[in-house]
C-alpha cells in the first residue's frame, strides 16, 4: 500500500439601474457619514479577516509540509520491506507522525501522515488501527488525486487482512468508484477476490467478467481467466 475559498462576486446590474442606485447611495452617505464610515470599517475588517485567515492557512500548509517530508521519505524506505525494518526506527517515525497530526490538523500534510500511520499499523498486523487512520485521513477533507484511492484501498486491504470479507467488498467498491481507469481493475479484482472468499462465487465470477469487458487488455487477464476456468 505504500498529494480557496474566493470571495463571491455579485452579478452586475444593468447600466440604468446601477447609476440610479449609485446616485441614491451617494446621497445617503453624505447624510449619514458616521454610519457609513462605521459600516465601511466593518466591511474592511471582515475582508481583512478572510484574507488573513487564508494567508494563515496557506502558511500552515507550507510549514507542515516542510516539517513532514523528510520523515515521510524515511517512512517510505522503512515500509518497502516492513519485516526488515528496525522496530525502534519505525516507532520513532510513528511517534513523529502522530505529533505532526496533532500540531497540524486538517492539513494536506496531516493526510499524508495519517496514510503512513495506517500503513505502519497494517505492517504490524493492527488492522483495526490501520482502518482508523485511513478513515481519519479521509475525514480531513484534504484528499485529492491518488490519495482518494490509496486511503480507500488501504481500508479495503486492512478489512480483507482482518477477515471481514463483506466489509472489504464494500470498501474495494468504494475504492474503485474514485480510482483512475488503470487502478480501477485492481480494486475490482480485490472485490471479486473477497466475494469468492466469502462464498459468493456467482457474484465474484460476474465481476471478473466485468473487468475483462471494461479492460480487455488488462495485465490481470491471465489471472482472471484462471479464476474463471477454476469456477467452471
Amino acid at each position: 500500500m505504500a498529494e480557496k475559498t474566493g470571495l463571491r462576486r455579485r452579478d452586475l446590474k444593468g447600466p440604468d439601474e446601477f447609476f440610479s442606485t449609485f446616485g441614491r447611495t451617494v446621497a445617503w452617505c453624505k447624510e449619514n457619514r458616521t454610519k457609513f464610515a462605521a459600516g465601511a470599517i466593518a466591511v474592511v475588517a471582515v475582508v481583512a479577516l478572510v484574507l488573513g485567515t487564508r494567508a494563515y492557512l496557506q502558511w500552515e500548509e507550507s510549514k507542515s509540509a516542510r516539517d513532514l517530508w523528510p520523515t515521510l521519505d524515511r517512512a517510505q524506505q522503512l515500509l518497502q520491506v516492513p519485516s526488515a525494518a528496525d522496530p525502534s526506527q519505525l516507532a520513532s517515525v510513528e511517534q513523529f507522525l502522530k505529533g505532526h497530526v496533532s500540531a497540524h490538523p486538517n492539513t494536506r500534510a496531516a493526510l499524508y501522515s495519517l496514510y503512513y500511520l495506517g500503513s505502519i499499523a497494517f505492517s504490524r498486523g493492527d488492522y483495526d488501527l490501520a482502518v482508523t487512520h485511513f478513515r481519519a485521513g479521509i475525514a480531513t477533507g484534504k484528499e485529492a488525486g491518488i490519495m482518494k484511492y490509496l486511503l480507500r484501498e488501504g481500508i479495503a486491504s486492512s478489512l480483507e487482512a482482518k477477515g471481514d470479507m463483506a466489509a472489504a467488498a464494500v470498501a474495494y467498491r468504494d475504492a474503485a468508484a474514485v480510482a483512475e481507469p488503470n487502478m480501477k481493475s485492481q480494486s475490482r479484482m480485490g472485490e471479486a477476490r473477497v466475494l469468492g472468499l466469502a462464498g459468493k462465487k456467482t457474484e465474484a465470477m460476474a465481476l471478473y467478467r466485468l473487468i475483462l469487458k471494461e479492460n480487455p487488455e488488462t495485465p490481470l487477464r491471465d489471472l482472471i481467466e484462471i479464476q474463471l476456468a477454476q469456477s467452471g
